[in-house]
C-alpha cells in the first residue's frame, strides 16, 4: 500500500447531496468482506462506484444516490456493470468512486485512480474516502476532487434524504433485530433439516459398519430397506461427502446464497424508492457517462 500523501485543506464550490442508501451499501460491502461473508478475502480492498444525478444550472449540483461494488479499473466488466445499473436507473450517471480503509488520509494510489476516472467520466468526479477507525461520534467520511493534480477535500456537501428513504431506513433499523427475512427463516429451517439428516445418516452408516464387522447379525429384509433409503438420496450418494467438515463445506455456500437473495430484495426496494424520488427531478441538464 502506498504511503499517505499530503491533502490540501477543505475547499470546493460544488453543491453535493449524499443520500443514506449509498452509505448503507458501502457499509454492507465492508461488513461482508471483513467478516468472511464474501467470496473475496477478508483483506480485499473495499471499493466501488458511486451513482447519482448531475444537474447543471447556475451552479453545479451533484446527488449521490447509490453505491455499487464495481471495479474501478475501467475494464469490460466495469463497463458492463455500469450499463446494467443504468438500464435499471436511466437517469443515473457515475458520480465518483469510494474506498473504505483503516488509513487516515487518501494515498498516492487514490489520487492516480481518481485522476484516471476523472478523465473518463468528467470533471465532476469525486472520491469518497471512509476511515473505519475514525471518530465514532461523527461520520468518518470525506469527499475529494482533483484540482491541479492534488486531491482537495470538499466541505460544501451534506447528507440529504427523501421521506421515502427515511421511512425505509428507519423501518430496516427498527425491524432488523426483531425478525429475519422470510428467506433467512427458510434457510434456518433447511440448516436444521440438514443437521437432522446428517445425524440419521451417521446412525445408518454405523449400522452398516457394525453389520460388516459382524457385531450385528445380517438381516436381508432390513438391508433391502436400507438400500431403498440410500437410493432415495440420489446425488448425495455420488458426491460422497466426508462426514467431518460437511457442514463447513455446505453452510458457507448457503450463507452466500442467502446474502445474494437479500441483496436482490434490497435492490428491488431501491428501484421503487428511487423511482418515486426521481419523479420530482427535472432531468434537464443531466449528462450520462
Amino acid at each position: 500500500m502506498a504511503s499517505s500523501m499530503d491533502v490540501d485543506p477543505p475547499a470546493g464550490k460544488k453543491s453535493i447531496e449524499f443520500h443514506p442508501l449509498a452509505i448503507v451499501h458501502m457499509s454492507d460491502q465492508y461488513t461482508r468482506i471483513t467478516t468472511g461473508g464474501s467470496p473475496l478475502p477478508k483483506d480485499a480492498p473495499v471499493v466501488g462506484l458511486l451513482f447519482g444525478l448531475l444537474e447543471e444550472g447556475g451552479g453545479k449540483k451533484l446527488e449521490v444516490l447509490d453505491a455499487e461494488e464495481i471495479p474501478t479499473d475501467l475494464s469490460e466488466t466495469t463497463k458492463t456493470q455500469i450499463s446494467l445499473h443504468q438500464a435499471v436507473f436511466p437517469q443515473h450517471v457515475v458520480i465518483g468512486w469510494y474506498r473504505v480503509s483503516t488509513e487516515s488520509t487518501p494515498t498516492a494510489d487514490d489520487l492516480a485512480i481518481t485522476q484516471r476516472l476523472t478523465q473518463h467520466f468528467g470533471d465532476h468526479f469525486l472520491l469518497c474516502f471512509t476511515q473505519t477507525d475514525g471518530d465514532v461520534d461523527s461520520l468518518p467520511m470525506t469527499l475529494y476532487s482533483v484540482e491541479n493534480d492534488v486531491l482537495v477535500a470538499l466541505d460544501d456537501w451534506k447528507l440529504e434524504t427523501s421521506e421515502a428513504e427515511k421511512i425505509a431506513v428507519e423501518t430496516v433499523v427498527r425491524q432488523q433485530p426483531e425478525s429475519a427475512s422470510g428467506y433467512m427463516t427458510q434457510m434456518s429451517s433447511m440448516e436444521q433439516a440438514l443437521h437432522k439428516l446428517k445425524d440419521r445418516l451417521d446412525i445408518l452408516v454405523q449400522f452398516l459398519q457394525d453389520t460388516h464387522d459382524e457385531k450385528l447379525p445380517f438381516d436381508p429384509a432390513l438391508m433391502r430397506q436400507v438400500s431403498g433409503v440410500v437410493m432415495q438420496l440420489g446425488p448425495l450418494v455420488a458426491s460422497n461427502p466426508s462426514p467431518k467438515g460437511m457442514e463447513e463445506a455446505w453452510l458457507p455456500h448457503l450463507a452466500v446464497a442467502a446474502k445474494a437473495v437479500q441483496t436482490v430484495q434490497g435492490y428491488t426496494e431501491k428501484v421503487r424508492l428511487l423511482q418515486e424520488q426521481s419523479r420530482g427531478f427535472s432531468g434537464r441538464g443531466t449528462r450520462r457517462y
